[in-house]
């Protein structure tokens, strides 16, 4: 990110989960052995600027009141957006996962 240098705290916790991080086959399976790293990282990214701001927590009541919102066929299509959505987050934290593993591979 443009203008972070070495003290910030994305850059400390960043280091503090690639220490963690061994030559896994997926994502998810770090995620699953560093959660507690995994999740640092991510407040820490979070709490840098507003365009990361998201409310976690707030997510699904948020999610529910629009879904009680829309008329009966609406909500499958609602419902499909989001699920949607999900798979390509985890498919962009799948893709980052394996460009740093191969960045790490090219720095042995």
């Amino acid at each position: 990110m443009p203008g972070l240098d070495e003290d910030t705290d994305v850059i400390r916790r960043a280091n503090e989960l690639a220490a963690r991080v061994a030559d896994e086959q997926s994502f998810d399976a770090v995620r699953q052995g560093a959660e507690h790293e995994y999740l640092a990282l991510l407040h820490a990214v979070r709490k840098s600027h507003e365009r990361f701001a998201f409310d976690r927590d707030g997510r699904p009541d948020a999610v529910n009141a629009v879904r009680e919102a829309l008329p009966m066929m609406e909500r499958d299509l609602f419902g499909a957006v989001l699920e949607d959505h999900a798979c390509e987050v985890a498919a962009i934290e799948e893709a980052l996962y394996q460009l740093a593993l191969a960045l790490s591979r090219a720095r042995k």
